[in-house]
């Protein structure tokens, strides 16, 4: 845990840096004038730093992130929360409730794609002789990013504008995603992987490697075939070659072969390696806590903890630090806000009962959100010993636990992966200012307090992490038809070994990534573009129409807050809204329209209010 309560690197840069206010501005995304900025090689790590910081500019707003918005948009997961919590219900439903919900997201999406482009069009300026190493390193750094940025852009909200120069044009109309966007970004994370080398950061420290790289490449072609191209099973499929746009790094068409050997390398070569428990990958075992948590007391026996922010298995993460604080426009960016939302939901039931006190060790409380659907988890072989790492079932774990009088989509299956974790070494004279056991770990290993003054909500500094070798791993077998590594990841798992098959390496990603976000474009990919309501996405989406709720402490079943999930996911593919407040500054069709499904006829996606059950 040797940077967990560290400055990151991306945190001083974004502390430095701040973003202009037009997402589509001309000018660079600093303060500095780009006429004499960078000076110097050392501002490009800035610069850099100011490019990562972007994803906490995210993370500033849980709800506007792609990690939990796709979350809460797949089968997994219900919106859930209180009976306010509008927005957290609008995604779940595929719907909107006001034109801002998104509009956080599209802006740090062209901010980090104008820091990107910043670093790619000067880095050239300087003479890196006897340095071309650290230059090409930077480089593909900023060429990954700026991919990654695309992707999400794309993922979100499918055509978007696009452009790749130093600033925008004016105007900067949509691209097709399918035609232009993805071959860019397909040649983004072809560049930063073959200008990378295996090695050139140090493990965890929050920078993009080689190895990272390798991974997205694949995922953006598994999306780009499978999607666009409506491949179905990858590992049988004739994938036609993908044209490349030119640029550094680039060596003509990328091939199916070409990305199976990129997942390969990473495998082999990039130092990432399986974390022999399961559990160990999760902060409810560490230190302080599994000693004390009976599911956890065997891992603390053998002297197994948490294998911590960074560790071997995790390819690409956001990291937090301990200076979020309220006070700024994006301090609580520097707090992992996520786990806050997915923490037990606060408030009492009908006899005054509240969640997260000592009845509630090792879990903290928070808002309610993101909780696992009931057919979800009923799906899931109990036989599996990932599923108990990964649900918190709080009637049958906890020795109390409150359906409070505000809940709403409520099913008490928690996302132990990513809520918060107390510990006993702990004041609890008011629960909802004790410690988490990052607060205890914190003031026990550093001067610096939490500025914020609330460990409730400010002491979460557990990776969010968006990228794990058992995904690759996964990808691997899905190209390849092979059940080599998908094996070894279920061996990981405790699991019956299986051979490959379409269904089975289906099965093996929801259950190894269940909770993760990754989920939903799975099942956008398997289905493929204009699949209609019978597809497998929306099929599956329409299974949370009559799963069990409980709804301000009754039980009832859930329904579609306006028509069906099957009819919301094939009117819009699974694309968001694109902020209308965008498309007005605009005014012109020719640059920038709505998506399909998010028309005139409102009734469709504006949720006006929290569904009533």
């Amino acid at each position: 845990m040797k940077k967990n309560l560290l400055i990151t690197l991306a945190t001083v840069g974004l502390l430095s840096l701040t973003s202009c206010e037009d997402f589509l501005d001309t000018k660079n995304y600093t303060q500095a004038n780009t006429d004499n900025y960078p000076a110097a090689p050392a501002d490009l790590n800035k610069e850099l730093a100011a490019l990562y910081g972007v994803m906490n500019q995210y993370a500033n707003d849980p709800l506007q992130t792609p990690w939990l918005v796709w979350n809460i948009m797949s089968d997994d997961t219900n919106g859930a929360g209180g009976t306010g919590d509008v927005e957290s219900h609008a995604i779940g439903h595929l719907m909107s409730n006001k034109d801002e919900l998104l509009s956080v997201a599209w802006h740090c999406t062209y901010v980090g794609i104008a820091r990107a482009n910043a670093i790619i069009h000067s880095v050239d300026a300087f003479d890196w002789s006897g340095n071309e190493n650290t230059r090409n390193q930077l480089l593909g750094e900023a060429y990954f990013m700026r991919g990654l940025y695309y992707l999400w852009g794309t993922q979100f909200w499918g055509d978007i504008p696009a452009y790749w120069e130093a600033a925008a044009p004016d105007p900067c109309p949509q691209q097709s995603a399918k035609d232009v966007i993805y071959p860019h970004i397909l040649a983004d994370f072809v560049s930063a992987s073959n200008l990378m080398q295996h090695g050139a950061t140090t493990w965890g420290d929050g920078h993009a490697m080689k190895g990272t790289a390798e991974g997205f490449l694949a995922r953006a072609y598994m999306f780009y075939q499978g999607f666009y191209n409506k491949a179905g099973e990858l590992a049988s499929a004739s994938l036609a070659d993908i044209e490349l746009p030119e640029q550094e790094g680039v060596n003509g068409p990328l091939t199916k072969a070409q990305v199976v050997s990129y997942l390969e390398d990473c495998i082999n070569n990039s130092g990432a390696e399986l974390i022999s428990d399961f559990r160990q990958l999760w902060q409810y075992t560490n230190e302080l806590t599994a000693p004390d948590y009976d599911y956890t007391k065997d891992l603390a026996a053998a002297s197994k903890y948490w294998a911590g922010n960074g560790n071997k298995e995790q390819l690409f993460q956001v990291q937090f630090s301990n200076i979020a604080t309220w006070n700024g426009t994006i301090a609580m960016g520097f707090t992992n806000m996520t786990s806050l939302y997915l923490g037990l939901r606060c408030d009492a039931n009908e006899h005054g009962l509240e969640n997260g006190g000592q009845e509630t060790l090792p879990f903290g409380q928070g808002w309610g959100q993101g909780v696992f659907n009931m057919n979800a988890v009923n799906a899931w072989p109990d036989s599996d010993p990932r599923k108990k790492a990964t649900v918190l079932d709080c009637e049958k774990e906890l020795q109390q636990f409150a359906y409070t009088t505000s809940c709403s989509e409520e099913t008490g299956m928690y996302n132990k992966k990513w809520m918060p974790v107390t510990c006993k070494n702990s004041s609890w004279d008011d629960h909802t200012q004790s410690y988490t056991w990052w607060g205890v770990f914190r003031s026990q290993n550093t001067d610096v307090a939490n500025k914020n003054g609330n460990s409730f909500q400010g002491d979460h500094f557990a990776d969010v992490v968006l990228m794990r070798l058992s995904d690759v791993m996964l990808m691997h077998s899905e190209l390849t038809g092979t059940p080599t590594m998908m094996n070894r990841v279920q061996e990981r798992a405790g699991v019956t070994k299986t051979g490959y098959s379409w269904e089975n390496i289906k099965n093996e990603r929801r259950w190894e990534l269940f909770g993760e976000g990754i989920r939903f474009n799975d099942l956008r990919r398997w289905s493929g573009i204009d699949g209609g309501v019978n597809c497998e996405a929306a099929q599956a989406l329409e299974k949370q129409n009559g799963s069990a709720v409980n709804y301000t402490g009754r039980w009832t079943v859930m329904k579609h807050a306006s028509s069906t999930w099957a009819q919301r996911y094939a009117e819009t593919n699974g694309f968001l809204q694109i902020p209308p407040g965008q498309i007005n500054v605009i005014d012109n069709p020719d640059v920038l329209k709505q998506n399909p499904g998010w028309g005139t006829d409102v009734a469709d996606w504006n949720m006006t209010g929290t569904p009533v059950y």
